[in-house]
């Protein structure tokens, strides 16, 4: 098997998403309707892709990291989340090696599902592996129906609460709660979620979609093949006619994965990104999805409260035998050192600033 890091990614795409077929896992958030897009956000990322003759066996978008040493891994853009390789289930672990091989170099990946096929997989080619952390986030795994769920899930005094914050919004006008038809034309809905989202505090800190001038157009155009492919889920909650709470996921087989949320913060009182969580989960139920990634930090305030299983991830390294084992090491403690580094600097900036951690 050859290994390469691919510079034309557009040219790639059939074969990637042919791949996504036969993939020993599904990785929604690396889809390529998605990814390919997302290139042309600026960066560095490339992608990473291992051939067998003429077939793809492995696609995966990745960034070199040079400090405090050098290693490859996994990335993430203003439009996606970290997501795993895709990889051909037949040749799993050649292809995996494969690509360490080539790298050269330790190769992280970020939120890796713990103890599942690809893990193994992982295991099965990497000479030296390590886990930097590990933590859970919140998932929904539907079984029956969304009444018993929502029975099941909250306690009478919760469920009242949440039938009378529906009814008081509904109180300041029209409440319609709506779902994006699959495969229907999504670029109004991304001009409202776009909108939307710059008008609160991501906008007013510069973090929103909007206000980066190259990927609000990635997100349009991620969002449009995203739909062709009927991969694209979106939900609104809309008071007389006005978008008050957009979330959308990405679909990939009977798994799916959410992406952002952005809710009217004027009307945070009745907690319309609560209420449309409720809605959107009553859809997932009936399309029958297996399993739905919140793609949610550890501890979030909201979703953990409303989706009560959880999923382990970890942030896990990997290396070829040929690495030598001190330089592993070595790599795995800077990172670990950097992590902490990080995380005291931004306790300190919390403090001195008021903010809380969510």
């Amino acid at each position: 098997m050859e290994c390469d890091l691919a510079a034309g990614t557009a040219a790639i795409g059939p074969e990637w998403q042919a791949l996504t077929a036969r993939a020993l896992v599904p990785s929604g958030p690396n889809s390529p309707e998605l990814m390919i897009p997302a290139f042309k956000t600026g960066g560095s990322a490339r992608l990473a892709v291992v051939r067998d003759g003429d077939a793809l066996r492995l696609a995966l978008p990745l960034m070199a990291r040079r400090f405090p040493l050098p290693f490859h891994a996994n990335w993430s853009s203003p439009v996606n989340f970290h997501g795993g390789p895709h990889v051909d289930r037949d040749f799993a672990v050649p292809a995996l090696t494969a690509l360490l091989g080539e790298l050269r170099q330790p190769l992280l990946l970020h939120s890796a599902v713990k103890d599942g096929a690809l893990w193994e997989a992982l295991a099965g080619a990497a000479g030296h592996m390590a886990v930097l952390e590990t933590w859970e986030r919140a998932v929904l795994r539907p079984s029956g129906t969304y009444g018993e769920w929502f029975e099941a899930s909250f306690e009478r005094k919760r469920r009242k609460e949440y039938r009378r914050l529906k009814a008081r919004l509904a109180e300041q006008g029209v409440l319609e709660a709506s779902t994006h038809e699959p495969g229907a034309d999504p670029a109004l809905w991304v001009d409202d979620f776009l909108a939307l989202e710059a008008a609160g505090w991501k906008g007013d800190r510069g973090t929103a979609i909007a206000s980066d001038r190259k990927a609000a157009p990635a997100l349009r155009e991620a969002c449009s093949g995203l739909a062709r492919s009927a991969k694209l889920r979106f939900w609104k909650l809309a008071l007389d006619g006005r978008p008050i709470a957009m979330l959308y996921a990405i679909a990939d087989g009977r798994e799916a994965w959410l992406g952002k949320i952005a809710h009217d913060e004027t009307l945070a009182r009745f907690s319309p990104g609560v209420l449309l969580i409720l809605h959107a989960t009553e859809q997932l139920f009936a399309e029958g999805f297996a399993q739905v990634d919140s793609c949610a930090v550890p501890g979030h305030p909201m979703i953990d409260h409303l989706w009560r299983g959880r999923l382990t991830v970890a942030d896990v390294m990997v290396a070829p035998s040929t690495l030598g084992a001190s330089r592993f090491a070595a790599t795995v403690a800077a990172e670990r050192l950097r992590r902490r580094m990080r995380g005291r600097a931004r306790d300190l900036f919390n403090s001195f600033t008021g903010r809380h951690r969510s």
